[in-house]
């Protein structure tokens, strides 16, 4: 059987490496070891991963993971409503000491899809939801917390060897969400460099990476697609993201009116993941 290391259990299950460690801590995930003494994993680990990964999809508390792998009764799946509301109450508090272990706590804890995807991405639109003042502090502290947790993870992806990427925005809202992209793709052995401004036209020939992600959330004008289609003949590795790029998928699965053509779009756009 198969023998690899924890970077390479990792990589083939869509996983950081902290993440195995933290839940070998928790007891959950085992390495055996060879006649030498040497830790090592095998496919056994990957279903094992695969298992973690979907109860933690669910909303599972890494505290209860183990009884519920075993088959055991426990308390009702948060949702990640806990976390969530972890978050917000060091925010509330005006703890950004907290706020930041915690961030980098489940950063490590839960893999970075689900981390961005169902706690961060679900809490910022419940804080940026209130048009009142009321939540403007909790919204600054957890933004900044955010980019400070992005910059580490970022800064740790690129002493590791990997592809590269370069984020910036045709149009944009938020800028923390392309620091939210940054995270998973860094997480995911990238080495990502960031540009969170707007930039409406922007001249990618002195940009060295082997993939552009273009992030745009609003349609793109005359100029824009114009150089978009440029970019794309001149073989420019870009790709879009962002709302406009989940409506062009949309798009073309109307369009279509075929579900593998609507598939086949989203991995091509989408192909870094």
């Amino acid at each position: 059987m198969a023998r690899f290391n924890i970077d390479v259990l990792a990589s083939q299950c869509g996983v950081t490496p902290a993440n195995i460690r933290s839940w070998q801590r928790y007891g959950l995930i085992k390495p055996q070891v060879d006649e030498n003494g040497h830790r090592f994993f095998n496919f056994t680990h990957c279903s094992r991963v695969a298992t973690i990964v979907g109860w933690l999809e669910k909303g599972a508390a890494l505290p209860d993971m183990l009884a519920l792998l075993n088959g055991e009764e426990t308390r009702r799946l948060s949702g990640w409503l806990e976390v969530q509301e972890a978050l917000l109450a060091q925010c509330e508090a005006m703890q950004p000491t907290k706020l930041r272990g915690l961030i980098w706590r489940y950063g490590r804890e839960v893999p970075p899809a689900i981390f961005i995807d169902e706690i961060i991405r679900p809490l910022r639109l419940w804080l940026n939801a209130d048009v009142q003042q009321e939540m403007a502090m909790s919204r600054a502290l957890l933004d900044t917390a955010l980019i400070e947790y992005a910059t580490f993870v970022l800064a740790s992806g690129r002493k590791r060897p990997g592809g590269s990427l370069f984020i910036l925005a045709l149009s944009l809202k938020d800028p923390v969400e392309l620091w939210l992209e940054g995270i998973r793709f860094a997480s995911d052995g990238f080495c990502v460099e960031v540009l969170d401004r707007e930039i409406p036209l922007p001249d990618l020939s002195g940009i060295s990476a082997d993939h552009i992600m273009i992030w745009a959330e609003k349609a793109l004008d005359a100029d824009q697609q114009a150089r978009y289609q440029s970019w794309l003949s001149c073989g420019f590795p870009v790709f879009l993201a962002g709302s406009e790029a989940v409506k062009r998928q949309r798009d073309v699965a109307i369009n279509s009116d075929d579900s593998f053509a609507y598939r086949a779009s989203l991995l091509d756009s989408l192909s870094l993941q």
